[in-house]
């Protein structure tokens, strides 16, 4: 009886050691002055990511705010000066906060989640660009479009409603795509599946150029793009705003209205979006048939936050039909308008998810839940066996439980992730992939120190499981393959000088084979593909090293790397044909080599006046030295941004010119013939204008300035000898309540 009692005794003071843990609240008193005048900053932001929660510095650059105890990141930020990350103890800060902010005319930093911790970029060993989806920015018809302007990054597309990112050389199922800190699952295995996302309600997208597996598991070989939802707001308060968006060449109308509140510990937030857009026309005024689409979509978020931890619950519902332009709807489709009639894809995509954090001081715990339901259907017309050609439904559950530990200047990331994912199809003829279902596992670590001030070290190991079973059809055998692989990465940023850093960073990562590879047998769009239930997982080895230098006036950035794969996955075109002539396509494994740089400056001579330049190299063969498809062209892109404080009755008024130059791309593969340059511009201009309490953008602007007949060698229209999109003016309105 004494040892029941001693160990019931013992479970109490646990558990009151753990609430008083969790509930501990301390009072964080500060102020933020200039580094070199010691003046007081008014209107500076003080935001701890962790907690949702934040202030600014008020008249005397004085802020007060009450925080959990324990170690969190303190983020802090002011335009024209340089961004600033603190580590806090927070129940040991006992004498008021003077924080210092350097004068910076660049941005240069900005703090980082995507790499499972709250870090600024100089301290992530591992390359990620964050590219901020600004008003100023918003000329272009999807997301994809301006995530492609970012070196070392392009798209595949068909048209402007079909696109894929290519990082570095690697696409479709190579690159993750990650919403809300959960993966997207919908089809990715081919170009014209696109992710399932618009730009509305992001607040920035984070790209992690190679390797991610260590983080993300299987698929994560090329790299990753983490979409950084808008913040809710603090205190009480209600928010929204609405934005509009016009392109004439399609006649595109994009709309959103989102609305926020907070009140207490509570915030809650929709949003919803409309895009509709008819055919494009091309550089030589040719309609570009069925390249129509239609878009809408919600997103909503339910949370609480308390100083114990954070509770949210999201729910994403997009839907998307998108105009297939292939040989069968060319002849069918001549009227230009926006309804999507035949040869097109219907999809739609649930997303639940919750998302909780909890506090006990020193120890972090992030515990994530998600559903995933993705429907694809293919409409094709009146002369095919059945309208409806394919009806599959993907749906994915998936979690993550991730501890964060941090002690002195170190901190372990250890988490378990799994995921189970099941495929079905409905009464559609074509079952691209057969009834299927996918189970994954996996245990991860990551270790981040800091031996100095100068010098930041992160290394990690991960074990995946991954098991995939398919039934058999007519056409396709049963298949149960199981996959077992270890992924690491290891690497380090130190700061040479005040103004030079360098990084360099050695990364693993694998990718297992998806159903669709295993397993096609049949038409897909306008060919015949065949799996191969025999193929094993993809691995690449990564090095990549970079050099970082800013100044006051200046910025310039220099990457490299070499990727090793072995047993790559792709397509590839056989010497067969169907008994009707048809081309077959079927996966194939080979080992391959991509190297390649990227460089890019910023240069602001004056303070309103902005130059930037940057370019992208990239080579890609086979083992036997035979090109990889679908590699895009070396492109340089530059540009000039004029910003004002005020012009007349407009403030912040802005002007932007930038330029594309893309060289002839001679490294075609089997099935891809070669790509002439070419040479665009665009411009824009607009300006922000206050309202009393509202604040309202405006903007003009043309893209493809000259009305170039042009083709990028990654448009799959191509080969049906359509050009890109001509000269598009467009207009953007946006305004904050």
């Amino acid at each position: 009886m004494k040892k029941k009692s001693r160990t019931a005794t013992a479970m109490l003071l646990f558990v009151f050691l753990m609430s008083s843990g969790l509930h501990a609240q301390n009072k964080l008193r500060g102020t933020i002055y200039d580094a070199q005048s010691h003046e007081a900053l008014i209107g500076a932001s003080i935001y701890f990511p962790d907690l949702h929660e934040g202030t600014v510095s008020n008249l005397s650059g004085e802020f007060e705010i009450d925080i959990a105890s324990g170690k969190f990141s303190m983020f802090i930020s002011y335009i024209g000066y340089q961004n600033k990350l603190l580590k806090l103890q927070t129940d040991t800060v006992k004498s008021r906060l003077n924080i210092f902010l350097k004068q910076e005319a660049f941005q240069s930093q900005e703090i980082i989640i995507s790499g499972n911790r709250f870090s600024l970029q100089h301290e992530n060993a591992i390359e990620v660009n964050c590219l901020t989806i600004s008003v100023s920015d918003q000329n272009k018809a999807n997301l994809m479009e301006q995530i492609a302007e970012v070196p070392g990054v392009d798209m595949i597309s068909k048209g402007q409603g079909v696109s894929k990112p290519v990082i570095r050389g690697l696409s479709n199922t190579n690159v993750l795509f990650i919403d809300n800190g959960i993966r997207m699952e919908n089809f990715q295995f081919s170009e014209n599946h696109p992710f399932m996302v618009d730009e509305f309600g992001i607040e920035r997208m984070e790209i992690i150029k190679g390797p991610a597996s260590l983080l993300y598991g299987s698929d994560a070989v090329g790299g990753v793009l983490f979409a950084v939802r808008e913040k809710p707001p603090h205190g009480k308060k209600l928010s929204g705003d609405f934005s509009f968006r016009y392109f004439d060449n399609n006649k595109g109308l994009h709309s959103s209205l989102g609305v926020q509140t907070s009140h207490n510990n509570f915030h809650a937030g929709i949003r919803a979006s409309i895009k509709s857009q008819q055919d494009y026309i091309d550089g030589r005024g040719v309609q570009v048939p069925n390249t129509r689409f239609n878009q809408k979509s919600v997103k909503s978020v339910l949370g609480y936050s308390h100083k114990k931890g954070n509770f949210d619950v999201y729910y994403d519902y997009s839907e998307m039909q998108l105009g297939m332009c292939i040989e069968p709807s060319i002849a069918l489709v001549d009227e230009n308008s926006r309804e999507n009639e035949v040869w097109y894809q219907k999809l739609s995509n649930h997303v639940l998810s919750v998302k909780n954090k909890l506090f006990f001081n020193d120890l972090k715990l992030d515990i994530k839940l998600a559903f995933q339901s993705n429907n694809r259907q293919f409409l094709a017309s009146d002369l095919t066996p059945q309208f409806k050609m394919v009806d599959m439904l993907l749906q994915t559950w998936s979690s993550e439980i991730k501890s964060t530990y941090s002690f002195k200047n170190a901190e372990v990331i250890a988490g378990v992730q799994a995921m189970y994912q099941t495929n079905r199809n409905a009464d559609a003829p074509d079952h691209v992939i057969p009834d299927a279902e996918m189970m994954d596992m996996s245990f991860f670590a990551l270790f981040s120190s800091s031996f100095h001030e100068k010098t930041h070290f992160q290394s990690g190991l991960r074990y995946d499981y991954r098991r995939i079973a398919t039934e058999a059809e007519t056409d396709k055998p049963e298949t149960d393959n199981s996959y077992q692989n270890i992924s690491f990465s290891v690497g380090l940023t130190h700061q040479l000088s005040e103004k030079l850093l360098l990084r360099a960073n050695l990364a693993s990562a694998h990718r297992s084979p998806n159903m669709a590879e295993l397993t096609q047998n049949g038409m897909h769009g306008a060919y015949y593909e065949k799996g191969n239930s025999k193929m094993k997982s993809q691995r690449n080895y990564e090095p990549d090293v970079s050099i970082h230098y800013h100044s006051d006036k200046l910025i310039y950035e220099i990457s490299a790397f070499y990727n090793r794969l072995s047993n790559y996955i792709f397509l590839g075109k056989t010497d067969e044909t169907t008994a009707s002539g048809v081309p077959i396509y079927q996966y194939a494994q080979t080992d391959a080599n991509i190297w390649g740089f990227e460089t890019g400056i910023r240069i602001m001579p004056v303070s309103f006046l902005q130059l930037h330049a940057n370019y992208a190299f990239l080579s890609a063969k086979q083992e036997n030295g035979d090109f990889l498809p679908f590699i895009p062209q070396n492109k340089l892109r530059s540009g000039v941004k004029l910003n004002g404080k005020k012009l007349f009755f407009a403030e912040k008024p802005f002007f932007t010119f930038s330029t594309t130059y893309a060289f002839a791309h001679r490294q075609a593969a089997t099935f891809e013939s070669e790509t002439p340059a070419y040479f665009t511009a665009d411009i824009s201009l607009g300006f922000e204008k206050k309202l009393k309490k509202q604040s309202l953008y405006f903007s003009v602007g043309i893209n493809n300035l000259l009305d170039v007949a042009y083709i990028d060698h990654l448009s799959t229209l191509k080969s049906l000898d359509y050009q890109q999109i001509g000269r598009n003016f467009h207009l953007n309105f946006k305004i904050k309540f």
